[in-house]
């Protein structure tokens, strides 16, 4: 089979490889739809932290597919159903998965990272780990699960009251996806900051009320960070009511720090969270929302290219002209 390989050299092609062969409680799965972004343009230009990757990789961490072969597993789920699988592969058995931060287990593993990813002709994955999806949800909403779920998780953690104003920073896919997934808590406004006017069509889609490049005068009592800026960040805290929340999603950079007034951080008695990949909660609540109809994220993938053109899909989330959604490989040749 075809797989899309990132190598410790900094290259990255699309070589034969072996099919993959099952083992227990396995599931063989044909990918449909695999996204693309700036975390696998990290990993091909090897600004990954050592521990979170192994090379030689098979990109593909954003994707949903089509089972092909159940292996030796009995489950609810048939050959051709339309799955998407967590991610992360929590062992289970850990501290910190067995009282429910699956995100922070201690044995780290990762599709797309520690183990081959989705940009490929075919991919095996832990059987228990593998939802359905509904046939109203498209395709490119199911590549979206991940991100989503990402967003899910730090939404979940800020637990917004109802009729909270929200600003969301950044205008990326991250920050699309948290203005789009933040309408199911009722907020009573959603703002966001933004770095290309050209981005303000995505952001209508995603039903932002108002799309910013300059800084607001407004104050909120949820700021969602997911440009990875540091001067935003900075600026965020000044934006808050007092007992407001900031949610940092984006990364600046490991050697990048940022500053903060910590004296406007305890007089307005606010809280700063941060939130790391998902739980399997968060994975679960994220289908779920799917599934029901309450989240559509078709809008967001503005770009498709066949797998086979990949030199063209790197391209493209380098350097595409706004509007840019999410970059997606159709998992063919």
């Amino acid at each position: 089979m075809k797989s899309l390989t990132s190598y410790a050299d900094r290259s990255v092609a699309l070589v034969e490889s072996a099919n993959p062969v099952l083992e227990s409680a396995e599931v063989l799965v044909a990918p449909i739809l695999t996204g693309i972004c700036g975390t696998d343009l990290e990993i091909i230009h090897g600004k990954i932290d050592p521990a979170y990757v192994l090379y030689p990789i098979v990109l593909g961490h954003e994707w949903c597919g089509r089972i092909i072969d159940l292996g030796d597993e009995s489950t609810e789920l048939a050959v051709g159903d339309r799955v998407v699988c967590e991610g992360i592969i929590p062992c289970g058995s850990c501290f910190e998965c067995t009282s429910g931060n699956s995100n922070r287990c201690t044995t780290y593993d990762e599709i797309g990272f520690t183990r081959p990813g989705a940009a490929a002709e075919l991919i095996k994955v832990p059987s228990r780990l593998l939802h359905k999806i509904e046939d109203n949800v498209s395709d490119e909403s199911a590549a979206l699960v991940e991100p989503t779920a990402v967003v899910t998780q730090g939404i979940l953690k800020s637990a917004p009251k109802t009729a909270s104003k929200v600003l969301v920073i950044g205008d990326g896919t991250i920050a699309m996806i948290a203005a789009r997934l933040i309408r199911n808590w009722s907020p009573s406004f959603v703002t966001m900051l933004g770095l290309k006017a050209g981005q303000v069509e995505l952001a209508n889609k995603a039903g932002v009320d108002e799309f910013l490049t300059v800084t607001p005068s407004l104050k909120y009592d949820l700021i969602i960070e997911a440009s990875g800026s540091s001067t935003r960040i900075s600026e965020a805290v000044g934006l808050l009511v007092r007992g407001g929340k900031l949610l940092l999603l984006g990364f600046t950079g490991s050697d990048v720090t940022t500053g903060i007034s910590i004296d406007d951080v305890v007089n307005g008695d606010l809280s700063i969270l941060a939130s790391f990949g998902y739980t399997r909660e968060a994975w679960k609540a994220t289908v779920a929302l799917l599934n029901s109809g309450a989240l559509d994220l078709t809008f967001l993938v503005t770009h498709r290219f066949a797998l086979s053109n990949y030199a063209d899909a790197i391209a493209a989330l380098e350097s595409a002209p706004a509007p840019r959604g999410k970059i997606a490989l159709e998992n063919r040749l």
